[in-house]
């Protein structure tokens, strides 16, 4: 054991002391548990083998991908982007396991244990503690059915707007009421006062209240270019679009990140910005 063992007797003394009863029976030729020293030798050993057992099991994780990995991200990327792209991620990754929750809202990394957290924002916020890579970029752009177009006009100018029923955002919603920032090709902005006749942070529901005709809406290009493909929808002043947010994706600092959580970062890098790409209008 590498202890003297002089030193080893007093400790176990010491021991017996402290629990008040005799573990070792000692003779001059030999020594030989008591029952109470086989229970606490048994129950040691048990302690010893279940701290080893953890080790390794922590030791597994850093080896190779394996474990669960928590991931957050805006409900419309995790329908259309996320249901399709995991599946395979997860067929060559077969030891992780995901956890994902599609929302909208910014959660808190941190005191929440996501290990990833996919954003859409203006810009990209400095958080203490937080790595963010960007994804790509998504504009804003008016749409409606044509049925409305055919119906009410269509606007010819960005002041023409506020005539027009309008489907906004609760992100569009201010002190003062509901406005969209718009921007030409020129970078020359126009704020327009809206009254709109919906308003939801849904975009699937902005998106259908477009096609059916309620009101004009502002939605994210990757989310109207297959509706435009189909002709469900139009643009409208298609030289105008609202502010382009960027897409990343943000995670806690890297040291000691498991290579579950860096593998599936590594592949959302990849297949994001793929799929952003396709969808550009």
């Amino acid at each position: 054991m590498g202890v003297e063992k002089t030193r080893l007797s007093r400790r176990i003394a010491a021991l017996e002391k402290r629990l008040g009863v005799r573990l070792l029976q000692r003779t001059t030729r030999a020594l030989a548990l008591t029952e109470a020293g086989q229970r606490f030798f048994e129950r040691c050993v048990a302690t010893v083998d279940g701290a080893q057992a953890a080790y390794d099991s922590v030791a597994e994780l850093r080896r190779e991908p394996a474990g669960l990995v928590r991931l957050s991200s805006p409900v419309l990327l995790t329908q259309r982007c996320l249901a399709h792209a995991l599946p395979a991620y997860m067929t060559t990754h077969p030891k992780v396991s995901v956890f994902v929750e599609p929302t909208d809202r910014t959660v808190n990394v941190i005191e929440e244990r996501f290990d990833i957290a996919i954003r859409a924002k203006p810009e990209i916020e400095d958080v203490a503690g937080l790595v963010a890579k960007t994804l790509g970029t998504s504009q804003r752009v008016l749409v409606v059915s044509p049925a409305f177009l055919d119906h009410y006009g269509r606007p010819e100018r960005p002041a023409d707007l506020p005539r027009f029923t309008t489907v906004a955002s609760t992100d569009d919603i201010f002190d003062d009421g509901a406005r969209w920032n718009l921007m030409n090709l020129e970078t020359r902005t126009q704020q327009i006062q809206l009254k709109p006749r919906l308003v939801t942070s849904d975009l699937r529901t902005r998106l259908q209240a477009a096609i059916h005709g309620i009101g004009i809406a502002l939605l994210p290009e990757q989310v109207v270019s297959a509706p435009l493909t189909e002709g469900l929808i139009e643009r409208v002043l298609p030289e105008w679009s609202g502010a382009r947010n960027i897409l990343h994706l943000v995670y806690p600092t890297p040291r000691g990140m498991l290579p579950s959580v860096r593998s599936l970062i590594d592949y959302l890098l990849i297949h994001v910005p793929a799929w952003l790409q396709e969808r550009t209008i």
